[in-house]
């Protein structure tokens, strides 16, 4: 995929709905779901952390807001853009790629858009998101390369 910036989010309960409007949209609560609108996805990583994602122009003025509605509060608003790749599968069959590797349901009744979770691919740890008939791979820089390989690997008869 083309860049995007990604912001490590750690913040209280109490702060959801400011912190909600701040991005335009609702913060996922409920393990292993994300939330999208737009070109924007909150994922939810654990019970006061997700990752944003976003495009890279509104970086900046987003951190700021987010800093500011977080005022006073205990929190955590870290750019994390270049930690991982994010490899954007659009198949059909992208599941059963991803199954050749990953020990996670991606079965569709298990596995639908607006889920996430956190797992490995062969030796890689990874963050997979399921957003509007795509899964979304992110993927240390350094395992790129790898997952791409087993990738291709898996889609040989």
């Amino acid at each position: 995929m083309p860049p995007a910036w990604r912001t490590a989010l750690r913040a209280p309960e109490a702060s959801l709905d400011s912190l909600s409007k701040a991005l335009g949209l609702t913060l996922p609560v409920t393990p292993k779901s994300s939330a999208s609108k737009a070109s924007r996805s909150a994922l939810w990583l654990g019970p006061d952390e997700w990752l944003v994602v976003g495009h890279t122009g509104t970086a900046k003025a987003l951190a700021a807001e987010l800093e500011t509605t977080l005022g006073g509060v205990h929190h955590s608003v870290v750019d994390v853009s270049a930690n991982r790749t994010v490899i954007e599968l659009g198949s059909p069959s992208r599941d059963g790629l991803l199954a050749a590797a990953c020990p996670i349901d991606l079965h569709p009744g298990a596995w639908s858009d607006g889920r996430c979770a956190q797992t490995v691919f062969g030796a890689a740890q990874i963050l997979l998101q399921e957003r509007e008939g795509t899964t979304r791979v992110f993927v240390r820089p350094s395992f790129a390369a790898y997952v791409v390989d087993l990738l291709l690997a898996a889609s040989e008869p």
